[in-house]
């Protein structure tokens, strides 16, 4: 569709994706909304949007419209997060190239982000779909149609989707970009995600999933995130919700963090807590405060806590 034909994307279209971009309930790109016609916000909601097949991939959520408050609040505390998980952000601080220009979109125009694994992308908020695709075409790539929106193909591989309200990304020449709409069955729909994410809390800022029964974890942990919250200060926490299979899982879980904490001679976790939690799966948890030592988002660069979790295996 190319044209005047293309132009009619600027509104909101309500028809479920079908083919490349993969089938889905008809949401219109709105978070709020998941296959089921239940309501789901923040973090929930963007793992509503992640198939169920991605429940083993590693998860990252980023609110993108409370880290770009926040980066502008304390630069030295959260510029680290100035990326706000938009790849083509990176690139073009690196590149020293105007975004805008580029792409046709940049960080002011995104309200969420999820990456999944480490080459696909699903970005949430409101989209120029003809300046994106004009941009994305003298970037080389060819334009296509989908139901809903305009898929553009990147000669080399990759695969970008975007409607007026959700924009995808994928790097991989085999996989297509994540679906605008939400699927029938989702990640959020998965018990482990679900008590993980009610742990982390919905009212984070940058949230990593490590990935259901993946490598990074001992048989002990079913599945784990480390999430971020911000007070009205600008004051922010990290927690780490861990799903553990056993009491007695749950206890050396809960060990391993305590040991990380008693030799932090760099003062990462400084006051930090743990506790073993209860029940017959318990939900090992480790709470600590930002600090310049402890930023947010420090844990996906460091590793320090996932290796802990993985040492003894």
């Amino acid at each position: 569709m190319a044209g005047n034909g293309r132009r009619v994307l600027r509104g909101c279209v309500a028809t479920a994706l079908v083919g490349v971009i993969g089938a889905g309930a008809a949401a219109c790109g709105d978070d709020s909304a998941d296959a089921a016609g239940g309501s789901r916000t923040g973090l929930t909601a963007a793992l509503g949007t992640a198939p169920e097949a991605d429940a083993g991939a590693v998860l990252t959520y980023t609110d993108v419209t409370a880290t770009r408050r926040l980066v502008k609040q304390d630069k030295k505390l959260y510029g680290g997060l100035a990326s706000y998980g938009i790849p083509e952000v990176q690139q073009a601080q690196y590149e020293k190239l105007p975004l805008k220009e580029t792409h046709g979109f940049d960080e002011n125009d995104v309200k969420t982000s999820l990456q999944i694994g480490s080459d696909r992308w699903r970005l949430t908020g409101r989209f120029d779909v003809n300046a994106i695709t004009d941009g994305m075409k003298k970037l080389g790539y060819t334009e296509g149609t989908t139901d809903g929106g305009v898929l553009l193909k990147n000669p080399n591989g990759g695969q970008v989707a975007v409607s007026s309200s959700v924009r995808s990304l994928s790097m991989s020449p085999d996989a297509p970009p994540p679906a605008f709409a939400a699927p029938k069955g989702s990640v959020a729909d998965d018990p482990a995600h679900q008590a993980v994410a009610r742990c982390i809390g919905d009212s984070t800022f940058y949230a990593t999933f490590y990935g259901k029964g993946g490598k990074s974890r001992t048989p002990d942990v079913t599945l784990y995130a480390i999430g971020a919250t911000a007070e009205a200060d600008g004051t922010s926490r990290e927690r780490l919700c861990a799903l553990t299979v056993s009491p007695e899982g749950a206890k050396r879980t809960a060990d391993k963090l305590r040991a990380v904490t008693a030799s932090d001679s760099g003062k990462r976790f400084e006051g930090a807590t743990v506790d073993a939690g209860s029940g017959g799966t318990p939900m090992v948890t480790m709470e600590w405060a930002n600090n310049p030592q402890a930023l947010p988002g420090n844990q996906n660069r460091t590793m320090q806590l996932p290796q802990a979790l993985m040492s003894g295996r």
